[in-house]
Order: C-alpha cells, then structure tokens, then sequence
C-alpha cells in the first residue's frame, strides 16, 4: 500500500486535472472518457486515503 505523502500528492495532482477538463463533455468523446477515468482514479485514491486513516 502506497504511503500516505504519495496518495496526497496523486490527489492533489488529479483535483488539479479535474479542474481544467470539461465536467460536461459527453463520454461518447475523448474528454468525457478522461474525466471519468480521473475520477475514479481520484474516488479510488481518497478510498486508500481515508483506509489509512483508520
């Protein structure tokens, strides 16, 4: 299991991606494909995050 500076770093670096794709692209294009990746990605890292925690 990855460290938590790592995890907060991944997290840190994916809620900046989230912010500069477009959350209202249709999935049936390459931008909607890539924020919904991130963001399971992202839902996946603060899942480790808050296993962490306790």
């Amino acid at each position: 299991m990855k460290n938590m500076q790592e995890l907060l770093a991944r997290k840190s670096k994916l809620t900046i991606a989230m912010r500069m794709i477009d959350r209202k692209a249709s999935f049936e294009t390459e931008e909607g494909r890539v924020y919904a990746q991130t963001l399971v990605k992202l839902v996946m890292i603060e899942m480790q995050i808050e296993a962490q925690e306790k």
